[in-house]
């Protein structure tokens, strides 16, 4: 089997000619290099979106937008919806409220 540096040395010595330097194949193999490493990385979204959660800042950052959302919807669901507070015809508390079931409840054990 024949390596890429075997195929480089045949084709040197089909052009006897050409003197080239000493350190030719070296600077050859490093001008392969480099180009090979100054072509662009392709990421697809799932490793971008893995890479860029393992940040701390990033996961930090998202923990605490998590976190606050997730007490700020809890919180929300927790309160009772406000309920109009009726008031009976002579400007006492209606029956809805907590006063008004409290004196509902004193006028039903006084009969």
């Amino acid at each position: 089997m024949t390596s890429p540096d075997d195929k480089l040395r045949e084709l040197l010595k089909r052009w006897p000619e050409i003197e080239p330097k000493a350190n030719f194949e070296a600077n050859v193999w490093r001008r392969i290099r480099l180009a090979e490493a100054t072509q662009p990385e392709r990421v697809t979204f799932a490793e971008w979106l893995r890479r860029l959660v393992w940040q701390p800042a990033f996961s930090v950052g998202l923990a605490v937008v998590i976190g606050m959302s997730v007490g700020l919807w809890n919180g929300l669901r927790a309160v009772p919806k406000p309920t109009g507070t009726v008031q009976s015809e002579f400007g006492l508390p209606g029956e809805s409220s907590l006063a008004g079931g409290y004196m509902r409840l004193a006028s039903r054990g006084a009969k």
